[in-house]
């Protein structure tokens, strides 16, 4: 009897296995499909007048993007709040700064993120401890992605200020996927051991900076905690590049092996 059970486990763990594999390669050819659809032309109008950024890329990262932003598109939610009325253009929008993240990179598109909830501006969020009236964004490990609207249009259109608030709250997401959000993403298995070297170095010199009020290239709110410093450093990196590279090169060569692109290239 004990042989049948084992036998009849085995093979439950078989097809167990065989149902997961053939749900993700569904998944591939299904995200292949949407990666290669055509890209609607108001859509990238909108990308366009609103992602300075984009306009910088070169047209291989761009049909990328493009490609990118149809898979996420297809696969999250978006959910307007205070009366907000959720529009492509909204959509497209957050989407093409969310996946500006993604480009050249191996990506499971923020597996975790099911939900983004979108304010019109500032807001506060009830079941957070520390809510307040200056809410502009939050990611949650497992959970939403929280944005202020209005802030994430002001962030597409000025890239020359390091700030930006939908590349920060998906840096989140990235540094999130592997369950807690520590200020170290899910690495390559060599690049871990430089990183750690790196980045504690500088968090170490920001939280310094921080305390004792002196100027910083780098976003005093950076050195609140490990977390928050890998997704300030991420705006600087995306928007910055030149003067990042020249004050902190060590630095940008991290994200830069990190993100698989130089944004100095599309200076």
């Amino acid at each position: 009897m004990s042989n049948q059970l084992a036998l009849v486990f085995i093979v439950v763990m078989l097809l167990l296995i065989a149902v997961m594999f053939a749900i993700a390669a569904f998944k591939k050819r299904r995200r292949t499909a949407l990666f290669h659809l055509d890209f609607p032309a108001v859509w990238e109008q909108h990308i366009r007048d609103h992602i300075k950024l984009y306009n910088k890329l070169p047209e291989t990262l761009k049909q990328q993007l493009k490609g990118h932003i149809n898979v996420f598109l297809s696969e999250k939610y978006f959910e307007g709040h205070q009366g907000l009325e959720i529009t492509d253009e909204m959509r497209v929008v957050i989407a093409a700064q969310a996946c500006l993240l993604l480009l050249n990179r191996k990506t499971n598109y923020f597996p975790h993120l099911k939900t983004i909830l979108v304010y019109p501006t500032a807001f506060v969020n009830p079941n957070h401890d520390s809510a307040h009236a200056g809410n502009l964004g939050e990611s949650w490990v497992r959970g939403p992605v929280v944005l202020s609207w209005g802030h994430s249009l002001h962030g597409g259109k000025n890239d020359q200020d390091g700030s930006n608030l939908v590349i920060h709250e998906f840096a989140h997401q990235l540094d999130q996927e592997d369950g807690v959000g520590d200020g170290t993403p899910m690495l390559e298995h060599g690049h871990i051991k430089t990183w750690a070297k790196v980045l504690g170095k500088e968090f170490k010199s920001l939280k310094v900076k921080a305390k004792c009020r002196r100027r910083s290239f780098f976003n005093h709110y950076g050195a609140t905690n490990a977390a928050e410093f890998f997704a300030v450093i991420s705006e600087h990196f995306f928007e910055q590049p030149k003067t990042f590279n020249r004050k902190h090169p060590d630095l940008y060569q991290e994200l830069k092996k990190y993100y698989q692109v130089d944004p100095l290239d599309w200076e």
